[in-house]
């Protein structure tokens, strides 16, 4: 007998089962220990089972605990031999089969009750369920094994595993979350005959059409196409509250397809199923991944597994499609923030997600229509008023915002009636109260960092703060018609002067948006990171306005392209500056955005920034005078406790000329370090060492650095200046 050769005979461990088995074990066959190595075999890998006359099917290969039965048997459950058909002491070849055990995506079952009536709808789903625990107990599934007379409710029924993702002659392990039973016998989870064509969504009319328009492609040959569009994936993309998951909603309950939702803890395993079974299954399906990122997120420890899950996944509907010159009837759709930085480009590659639609935050004319469609209780004859008067009002306000402004709305009513019910309308009051609550969701996702620092912080500087304050002073009237704000500040002048400081107060104190960002942090060694982040920062900032973008240290990306090309190298910076150029040039409508700059190397930066329309003003910010000096010691003085009777603050004032803010503050934090206790214990007087320290503190600004401000200030004054 050759070493494969076996001879059958029933497994002991199963014999306490076999009157009513569980199907534990049952797509295992146990082989000898010894013969198992010598065979080549892998627990848990599949296996060849082959025997007279004509039977051929997988198995799950397992070595068998009994290592007292002679090496050439073959144990199995009665279920297996049962379903395989095999007689006990029959020869069966066995042979290493292609691999590990792929996990079970769609398992298909028929009910063979005899003289049954058909299940009734009510009852698909929840024996569905049922069927699956009892695959879970199985742990392995293989096609046409039957699960006969199973009791739920009351009521026995049998059925029949009938395929194993989309197969025949295949075994597969249950996975739980992604192991799905389908009902041979009824249309449950199936396509039953739905349209893949969706209502336009509320506010977003085009996106939905150039959905539409892909979904056009579906069941329809290619012949005559130029590039023929075969990639069956599409990726929807747009922040937080724009109508992603409900287009995705949408979708399914078109009924086009069967429909398989892919979690955030599947495997790329599941994953590879998945694909598999829509892609040999007849029948429509409908694959959507909601938020791709918790798949293929950057912090995702699967990444690169998944990432090729996926593109192996789309490929194979695509070659699918190359063949028949139409595509399969599978359709793939992933929602994501912004496709640029949340799908890898190897998922952009032509044949994957190789189109994607746009949900934008919603302007006016589409809040509008959102308004209109969640029909709010106006009153008829304010109706117009209130809904055109809640579209203006909202700029930056998502299609999820506008829901939860009028939810609160609808709360404020509530009480404003003492209770329910309310009978009245919901007044322009209820609206503004909600408003107030309500903050727009393009928000999310940003970089945001709120400033909390006001002009009563930053002490003295009053020219600055004047000068700052005019550019945000929106004129009215003839004087708004003839005169048109700046687009941009540049702020300079010496460092450790609060030019950062006096950004985010102005920011602050005008209640907007604030995005701050400094140069080198948007510098990237890859190419076309850099400018991708810095379109990506206006595109934001406008959804998010009215906002003021603040690049601190700009010089580390606008320097001067001439001085860039002297050093060799600057090819990067070349197209960071022209990406920024570009971006500033581009909001010519938009009044409500200002770009807002600090440099302490004015003399770098591109001659190009300063022409008019860029960096309309440039504001130079001094060394602080014997007022911001003042202010910066007493409030240091207050942090830090120091015995006010031991302060003689004008006296530091004057000791202090010529000193940056940060180094004065750093001469008050650090003074205490150096000093020496007396014999007693007892440190001395605050003044006494802080003058010490100012005595042992170098100034860093020196007055060559200032003559150089002021040489450059002279050569390009324009606007106000300090």
């Amino acid at each position: 007998m050759a070493r494969d050769d076996f001879k059958i005979r029933l497994q002991p461990q199963d014999v306490a089962s076999q009157k009513t088995p569980n199907h534990k074990n049952a797509a295992k066959v146990f082989i000898h220990p010894t013969a198992f190595v010598q065979g080549g075999f892998t627990t848990a890998h599949i296996c060849l089972v082959e025997a007279e006359p004509g039977i051929r099917l997988e198995a799950v290969a397992w070595p068998a605990p009994d290592k007292n039965v002679a090496s050439n048997i073959l144990s199995v459950s009665r279920v297996f031999q049962k379903t395989a058909g095999l007689e006990l002491g029959q020869i069966a070849r066995v042979t290493p089969g292609s691999g590990p055990v792929p996990a079970a995506g769609t398992v298909t079952m028929e009910d063979v009750t005899a003289d049954a009536s058909p299940l009734p709808v009510s009852e698909q789903t929840r024996w569905q369920y049922h069927l699956e625990s009892r695959l879970e107990i199985a742990e392995y599934i293989l096609p046409g094994i039957a699960y006969e007379d199973i009791l739920l409710n009351g009521i026995k029924r049998s059925f029949v595993v009938t395929s194993v993702n989309g197969r025949t002659d295949t075994v597969a392990g249950y996975t739980p979350g992604s192991t799905v039973v389908e009902l041979a016998s009824d249309d449950v989870n199936r396509g039953a005959g739905g349209t893949l064509q969706i209502e336009p969504l509320p506010g977003a009319l085009t996106p939905t059409q150039e959905l539409t328009n892909f979904f056009q492609d579906f069941d329809v040959d290619f012949d005559g196409f130029t590039i023929p569009p075969f990639s069956c994936g599409i990726v929807i993309q747009g922040r937080h509250g724009t109508g992603k998951s409900m287009l995705l909603d949408r979708i399914a309950a078109t009924n086009w397809g069967r429909v398989v939702r892919l979690n955030y803890n599947d495997k790329p395993s599941v994953v590879q199923a998945h694909f598999k079974t829509a892609l040999e299954q007849r029948d429509a399906t409908i694959i959507l991944i909601d938020d791709i990122t918790k798949l293929i997120g950057r912090d995702q420890s699967s990444r690169h597994a998944m990432v090729e899950a996926i593109g192996e996944g789309l490929d194979a509907l695509t070659d699918r499609a190359r063949q028949q010159n139409r595509r399969p009837l599978v359709v793939v759709i992933a929602t994501c923030l912004d496709i640029l930085n949340d799908i890898p480009h190897e998922l952009q590659r032509p044949g994957r997600f190789e189109e994607h639609i746009t949900l934008p935050v919603p302007n006016a004319e589409a809040r509008r229509q959102i308004i209109d469609f969640h029909r709010p209780l106006f009153a008829e004859d304010r109706y117009s008023q209130y809904a055109n008067g809640l579209a203006e009002r909202t700029h930056a306000y998502t299609g999820a915002d506008l829901r939860k402004v009028l939810f609160e709305a609808t709360k404020a009513w509530r009480r404003r009636g003492r209770g329910p019910p309310n009978t009245g309308p919901l007044e322009w009051d209820d609206i503004a109260l909600a408003l107030s609550k309500v903050r727009p969701s393009a928000m999310h996702d940003i970089n945001l960092k709120p400033p909390t620092v006001h002009w009563g912080d930053i002490g003295g500087y009053r020219e600055v703060k004047d000068a700052l304050r005019k550019v945000l002073r929106f004129p009215k009237g003839t004087r708004a018609r003839m005169s048109k704000p700046p687009k941009g500040v540049l702020l300079y002048g010496p460092p450790g002067c609060s030019k950062t400081m006096t950004a985010q107060a102005m920011a602050a104190e005008s209640t907007f948006n604030f995005f701050s960002v400094k140069g080198g942090e948007l510098l990237n060694m890859y190419v076309g990171e850099t400018e991708r982040s810095i379109r990506n920062l206006f595109k934001r900032a406008r959804e998010a306005s009215p906002s003021i973008i603040f690049f601190d240290e700009l010089d580390a990306i606008a320097g001067s392209r001439s001085s860039q090309g002297d050093r060799g190298g600057g090819g990067g910076g070349v197209q960071a500056l022209t990406t920024l150029l570009t971006e500033m040039d581009g909001f010519e409508e938009i009044g409500e955005v200002f770009v807002l700059a600090a440099t302490n190397k004015p003399e770098l930066l591109d001659a190009a920034l300063r022409r008019p329309g860029r960096f309309d003003e440039l504001i130079y910010v001094p060394l602080p005078d014997g007022e911001a000096r003042e202010a910066i010691i007493a409030a240091k003085a207050r942090e830090l406790r120091f015995p006010a009777e031991e302060m003689d603050v004008p006296g530091l004032v004057a000791a202090t000329e010529g000193y940056s803010g940060a180094e004065l503050a750093r001469i008050c934090d650090k003074a205490y370090w150096d000093a020496d206790a007396d014999e007693s214990g007892d440190l001395p007087p605050a003044m006494d060492v802080l003058l010490a320290a100012i005595q042992k503190t170098p100034r860093l600004v020196t007055q060559d650095m200032l003559d150089h401000y002021k040489n450059w200030r002279d050569m390009f004054r324009t606007g106000a200046q300090a």
